[in-house]
């Protein structure tokens, strides 16, 4: 699915350019016929893009207790909104802890871990603490501090 959505992707983009190129020799009809081809094409991405995230947090997920989610091969986008998504139900259960495996990095580019970082930074900024497991450096010790 990710490569589908690749590939739409590159569609997309290539639309968009001609569309530009259309638009600069003044063919306004052709412009627009492939922007919206482009739109298209963009609509396509991210669906399929949605379904691919949506099939691996299950699957990285199955087993998992309520308190404990598993963020690998996910977008650092995606991966923030099942952050929210699972700090939301932590509240709910009215617990005060979640388990977040965010990986070292070793699969990202250059071996740089993308998610630890984000969720970090995006986790306290929500006023959370946020904590890198002391026996596990691929994961993140969330404290939920208020009740909200």
């Amino acid at each position: 699915l990710r490569l589908k959505a690749r590939s739409e992707g590159n569609r997309m983009e290539e639309c968009f350019n001609q569309s530009r190129e259309a638009y600069a020799r003044d063919e306004r009809r052709l412009a627009k016929q492939l922007s919206l081809r482009g739109e298209a094409y963009k609509a396509n991405m991210e669906l399929l893009d949605k379904e691919a995230s949506t099939k691996i947090f299950q699957e990285n997920n199955k087993g998992l207790g309520p308190n404990t989610i598993d963020l690998h091969r996910l977008s650092v986008f995606e991966a923030k909104v099942y952050f929210d998504d699972a700090i939301q139900g932590v509240r709910d259960r009215g617990e005060s802890s979640l388990r977040v495996i965010v990986g070292r990095g070793i699969h990202s580019e250059n071996n740089i871990a993308r998610i630890r970082p984000e969720i970090q930074e995006y986790g306290r900024s929500l006023g959370l603490t946020v904590e890198v497991d002391s026996h596990n450096s691929g994961c993140l010790v969330v404290e939920i501090n208020d009740p909200s």
